[in-house]
């Protein structure tokens, strides 16, 4: 199978949803441990705003735009078409897709209020963050389907590297901008994972019913 994951990235998978879903809880009933180093870290952030700090953290959350995240995942699309990789293809659409439904089913279920002084943008549920799930969707899918079929080592590090300093900068920006809480933040990236390794653990079975049941993909690699 091109799309695989190992045991262990499934038992990472069980833990880091078990700890998003108590962290959920705890947002919920407004605990004081997540409440309480929200405060501090939003505080912490306002801090040390700046002009400068303003342009990277506003190119860190165009980055991280849904619309965008949407973008990358067409374009990941057209080169795995290009590569004769179709299905492959169809499944890193639909896990982008179907991550956000979810994302939407948990944000209506917690019903988190953003933090005071947000962009008018920003008018959805606060947990968990939609630009750091979907950046970090992408970001996963990445690494489980691109990254391992890689070579060479320094670009496998190179590209490692880069996605995930473009998703720190976007979970930075989230609450430099006052879209977030640093909790949404972390639950969005443990949620995304979650979400990727499903997925994955899914491919197989799509794989081989897109083959069996849709002649378009008869004869394509899985």
């Amino acid at each position: 199978m091109i799309i695989a994951v190992t045991n262990k990235q499934r038992r990472q998978a069980v833990l880091v949803l078990a700890i998003a879903l108590l962290l959920a809880i705890l947002v919920k009933l407004n605990f004081i441990i997540p409440v309480a180093l929200d405060g501090w870290m939003h505080s912490w952030f306002n801090s040390f705003q700046s002009n400068f700090g303003d342009v990277i953290m506003t190119i860190a959350t165009f980055l991280g735009n849904p619309v965008v995240d949407i973008v990358y995942t067409l374009i990941l699309a057209g080169v795995l078409i290009l590569a004769r990789l179709r299905i492959p293809a169809v499944w890193a659409i639909i896990t982008l897709l179907t991550g956000d439904i979810v994302l939407k089913i948990i944000q209506f279920l917690i019903q988190r209020s953003r933090p005071v002084g947000h962009l008018i943008g920003d008018s959805s549920p606060a947990f968990p963050s939609g630009h750091v799930f979907g950046l970090f969707v992408v970001i996963f899918i990445v690494s489980i389907l691109i990254i391992p079929n890689i070579n060479n080592i320094a670009i496998q590090f190179t590209m490692q590297w880069a996605a995930f300093l473009i998703g720190g900068l976007t979970l930075m920006s989230r609450i430099y901008f006052n879209a977030n809480f640093f909790s949404d933040t972390i639950a969005a990236i443990l949620f995304a994972y979650a979400w990727v390794v499903f997925a994955a653990t899914c491919y197989a079975k799509l794989a081989k019913y897109l083959k069996a049941r849709i002649p378009f993909f008869k004869y394509d690699e899985i």
